[in-house]
């Protein structure tokens, strides 16, 4: 077997990941647009999304506890041990272990302030403002997409009318988060284009103050100082900027 010479964010495989997921959310808003009335819609298309998307996000948490310059972080190296652990289990023929989703936000709430980050739905005819990883079961700090989720894999009979637009669109959202502020994803999307810092914006209509000479490393040293950057970037249904990160 072949050593890892890259993370599956450096390498862009979670970024195509993510892109699959949300066509087919975007597929799904084709038939069932996003309205207050169909808010609580739900379907079976949406259940294996959501589902989908939250063990997504499970898999960027471990890769992301990977990342080098995160080795300091007493928490990354809490789920890198208990991943070393749950492979020895499989490897005796015993249930992998499960890594709490409360260690995984702790430990990127130390890097990242994943609580606090916000993102833009691009809504019609409006915008919302989401905040997908604000704390709702007290005891995990999770979201309420991932209690849904949990909730989803113990039993979906009792729980599927929770896996409804609302929730789903919510989820993606959180995956989307992760591509855009985790700091080799970031990297690699500013190399590609997609992040744009070509201009200094910051307000919510992009006033132009002024152009921005910029590379690589000046992004990265934007990126890890963990207060967002001057740009942008952008999907078909999700946009994140500085002006919504920063603080006053």
């Amino acid at each position: 077997m072949s050593e890892r010479n890259s993370d599956s964010f450096e390498n862009g495989i979670f970024w195509e990941l993510y892109q699959d997921l949300e066509r087919q959310f975007q597929n799904f808003l084709e038939y069932v647009p996003y309205l207050e009335e169909n808010k609580q819609v739900i379907s079976p298309k949406l259940l294996n999304l959501i589902l989908g998307i939250s063990g997504y996000i499970d898999s960027a948490f471990k890769e992301m506890a990977r990342y080098p310059k995160f080795s300091n972080n007493d928490d990354c190296r809490k789920i890198l041990e208990k991943l070393r652990e749950s492979e020895e289990s499989i490897k005796k023929g015993e249930p992998p272990i499960t890594i709490p989703i409360k260690l995984c936000l702790k430990a990127f709430e130390k890097e990242y302030k994943l609580s606090e980050r916000k993102i833009i739905f691009k809504r019609s005819p409006e915008r919302e403002d989401i905040t997908p990883f604000k704390p709702y079961n007290l005891k995990t700090n999770a979201p309420k997409w991932w209690e849904i989720y949990n909730g989803l894999k113990h039993d979906v009979g009792v729980n599927i009318r929770e896996a409804n637009l609302h929730n789903t669109r919510d989820a993606l959202a959180g995956a989307f988060l992760l591509n855009v502020i985790h700091i080799p994803s970031a990297l690699r999307l500013f190399d590609r284009g997609i992040l744009k810092v070509e201009y200094l914006t910051t307000t919510r209509v992009r006033q132009i103050m002024e152009p921005i000479k910029t590379n690589r490393d000046i992004v990265q040293g934007w990126l890890e100082q963990k207060q967002g950057y001057p740009g942008l970037v952008e999907t078909p249904i999700f946009i994140y900027g500085l002006w919504l990160n920063k603080k006053e």
